[in-house]
């Protein structure tokens, strides 16, 4: 008999109930594979914000911690000039606290504490302001000076040194360098200092006084005469530059 390759090689079908069960197996694969999955990007909702909300929310405290830091500065300047002292560190403390990243709090805070006698922490702001911006020139002047009051001449010079590059025109830097380097009997080197702050500033009284004590210590009586008698031609109660006068005239007579 001539049959079919089919139907030589088929088997007895299987029993209905087997085709239900595959039925129903495939009906559930097709609604596995059918759920839809959310996109990656798609925006957070509720207590987790996205990445850019809490950047928008941080700039936006930053910004408010910026004001509220400018608005206790500008409290405490003005409360200082009028001589509120304590009432000006409580105001530039707050302005520290709310932008502890900003040199001109812990410089202003460094001014208020050593107006009020406390020269530790002035002298820790100060450090702190330079950390923040290095070249800052009124805090390396303002730590060399607290330096200097404690006897730490090379400390003090150095800052002063640093003030002094930064600032080249400023002659309080330069007459403060000079004072560090005459207290080290530095006194050549002090003079130059003090010749530079005359040279920007001509009317500068202190300058000139401490220049006419470096020229009595390196024996130019006749210099130190001329600059005494300058200022006291200015100030004629100038008491510091009445002795010097006296010492540079008895030393013309030796």
């Amino acid at each position: 008999m001539n049959r079919s390759k089919s139907s030589a090689s088929s088997k007895p079908a299987p029993p209905a109930w087997v085709w239900l069960i595959l039925s129903a197996l495939g009906l559930i694969l097709l609604a596995i594979t059918s759920i839809p999955r959310r996109p990656q990007s798609a925006p957070q909702t509720g207590a987790q914000a996205s990445p850019t909300n809490l950047t928008l929310g941080i700039e936006t405290n930053l910004a408010t911690d910026i004001d509220l830091a400018v608005k206790h500065q500008n409290q405490g300047t003005e409360l200082l000039k009028a001589g509120r002292v304590n009432e000006a560190v409580v105001e530039f403390e707050a302005a520290v606290k709310r932008a502890p990243d900003d040199e001109d709090s812990h410089y202003n805070l460094a001014l208020a504490y050593s107006r009020n006698g406390n020269r530790e922490s002035a002298r820790r702001e100060y450090i702190e302001a330079l950390r923040i911006y290095p070249d800052y020139v009124e805090a390396h002047n303002n730590l060399g000076n607290i330096l200097l009051g404690e006897g730490k001449l090379e400390e003090a010079a150095a800052h002063f040194r640093s003030a002094v590059t930064n600032a080249p025109e400023n002659a309080i830097a330069r007459n403060n360098l000079g004072n560090a380097l005459a207290r080290q009997a530095r006194f050549p080197e002090a003079a130059t200092h003090f010749r530079d702050a005359l040279r920007l500033q001509p009317d500068y009284i202190e300058a000139k006084y401490n220049l006419g004590n470096a020229y009595l210590a390196l024996n130019r009586p006749d210099e130190a005469i001329q600059l005494f008698t300058a200022i006291l031609l200015r100030d004629p109660n100038f008491v510091p530059a009445q002795r010097g006068l006296t010492r540079a005239r008895l030393r013309q007579g030796k």
